[in-house]
C-alpha cells in the first residue's frame, strides 16, 4: 500500500493513456478527482478518461482526500439525525431509530395545527419508507396497520414488482375514514410494491365475548393468522390516548370507553389494545371482542417498525418502547430529543 501511495504521488501525466489537460497541472490525481467530484462521473467513466482501470481511478480518489485535494463534510442536520437516532436506540434498547430530517418548505411552526400535523406526518411517512426499503423484497411477509401516519407511509413507497411478497393486514376492519381505514392502508402498500394483499374480512371490534370466539374459529380467519404469524416485518402506528382525542370511529371507540381506559391508566393505543405507561394491556370493555394481532404475536416478528412523531403521541410512543414492541422507531427530531429527555 506504502508503495502505491508513493507511485501516485508522483504520478506523472506520461503514465496514463491520455495526456493529463494543462489546467490541472500535470497531476492525474487532480484531474481524476475533478471528472469524480466536479463533473460527476461515475468512476468507470473516469477510468476510460485517464484510459486506466477502474481499481486504479478508486486509489487515485483515496489519494486525493488523503492528500487534501478534496475534502468531504456532511450536513449539520443529518449528523444531528443520525447522532439522534443512535441516542435513542440505546436509551430504549431499539436495533435502530431513524430521525425524519427538518422540513424542507415553510417552517411548520407557522403553519396552523391541522397543517403542521399533517406535514409532520408527510414528513415521517417519508422517512418510514425509505428506511423499509432493504426489507421490501420478494418473498418476504408485511404486517401492515393503519391510521393517517401509514397512509402516508404507503403513499411515498417505491413503486416495485415484488409478485412474491405479501401485505398482511393485521387488525380487523372499521368504520373510520375509508382512507387511511385497515383495509385501505394494507391495499395500498400491496399496489406500491406490486405485492400480493391479504387483508382481514372481519370487524375489529365484535358486540360479544362469544361472537368473536366464534368467528376467531373459522378457517378463513385461522389462515390469516398464520400469515402474521410468519411474518418478516410489520410497521405500525400508535394513537394517543387523552380527553381531547377525537376518534374517527365513534362506534369503535365512543367517549365512554375512551374514559373508562383513560381512568385505568390508559397511555396509548396498539393495534387496537390499549397500553399503560409501562407497556402492559390494560383489561377493559372491549377485551375479548377484537379481532387482530395481539400483542403477543407483535412481540414475535422479527422486525417491528414503529412509525409516529409529534408531542401529543410522546406519552404514547413511550407506552410501546417501554413494552418492547418495537424494534425500530421512526420519528422527527423534536419528538426524539423529548424521549430522550429523562426529566419528562
Amino acid at each position: 500500500m506504502v508503495t502505491n501511495r508513493m507511485m501516485m504521488r508522483a504520478l506523472p501525466s506520461s503514465d496514463l493513456a491520455v495526456e493529463t489537460p494543462t489546467e490541472f497541472g500535470g497531476d492525474a490525481l487532480a484531474w481524476a478527482a475533478w471528472l469524480y467530484y466536479g463533473e460527476s462521473l461515475t468512476q468507470n467513466e473516469v477510468a476510460a478518461a485517464l484510459g486506466v482501470s477502474r481499481a486504479s481511478v478508486a486509489n487515485y480518489l483515496a489519494e486525493a482526500r488523503r492528500r487534501g485535494l478534496v475534502t468531504i463534510s456532511l450536513d449539520p442536520a443529518l449528523l444531528g439525525t443520525v447522532q439522534l437516532g443512535r441516542a435513542l436506540a440505546e436509551r430504549y434498547g431499539l436495533a435502530g431509530a431513524y430521525v425524519a430530517p427538518a422540513d424542507e418548505g415553510a417552517a411548520e411552526a407557522a403553519a396552523e395545527p391541522a397543517e403542521q400535523a399533517m406535514r409532520l406526518r408527510r414528513r415521517i411517512g417519508r422517512a418510514a419508507a425509505q428506511m423499509l426499503a432493504p426489507w421490501l423484497t420478494d418473498g418476504n411477509t408485511v404486517g401492515v396497520a393503519w391510521g393517517r401516519t401509514m397512509l402516508e407511509v404507503a403513499q411515498a413507497l417505491p413503486a416495485k414488482s415484488l409478485p412474491d411478497a405479501k401485505i398482511v393486514q393485521i387488525s380487523g376492519s372499521s368504520l373510520g375514514d375509508d382512507a387511511s381505514s385497515p383495509e385501505a392502508c394494507t391495499a395500498l402498500f400491496a399496489g406500491r410494491l406490486g405485492a400480493s394483499c391479504h387483508n382481514f374480512h372481519a370487524p375489529a371490534v365484535l358486540s360479544t365475548p362469544e361472537i368473536c370466539e366464534a368467528l376467531l374459529a373459522e378457517p378463513g380467519l385461522r389462515r390469516h393468522f398464520e400469515r402474521l404469524d410468519a411474518a418478516d416485518l410489520t410497521v405500525f402506528g400508535v394513537g394517543e390516548l387523552g380527553p381531547g382525542t377525537v376518534w374517527s370511529d365513534t362506534d369503535y371507540l365512543p367517549d365512554s370507553v375512551v374514559d373508562r381506559y383513560l381512568a385505568a391508566g390508559g397511555q396509548a393505543v396498539l393495534i387496537g389494545r390499549f397500553l399503560d405507561a409501562r407497556g402492559c394491556e390494560i383489561d377493559g370493555p372491549l377485551s375479548g371482542r377484537q379481532i387482530g394481532m395481539s400483542l403477543e404475536r407483535l412481540r414475535r416478528i422479527p422486525v417491528r417498525v414503529c412509525v409516529a412523531g409529534g408531542a401529543a403521541k410522546e406519552r404514547a410512543i413511550r407506552a410501546v418502547l417501554a413494552g418492547g414492541y418495537a424494534t425500530h422507531l421512526v420519528t422527527d427530531a423534536a419528538t426524539a430529543e423529548r424521549l430522550l429527555d429523562a426529566a419528562t
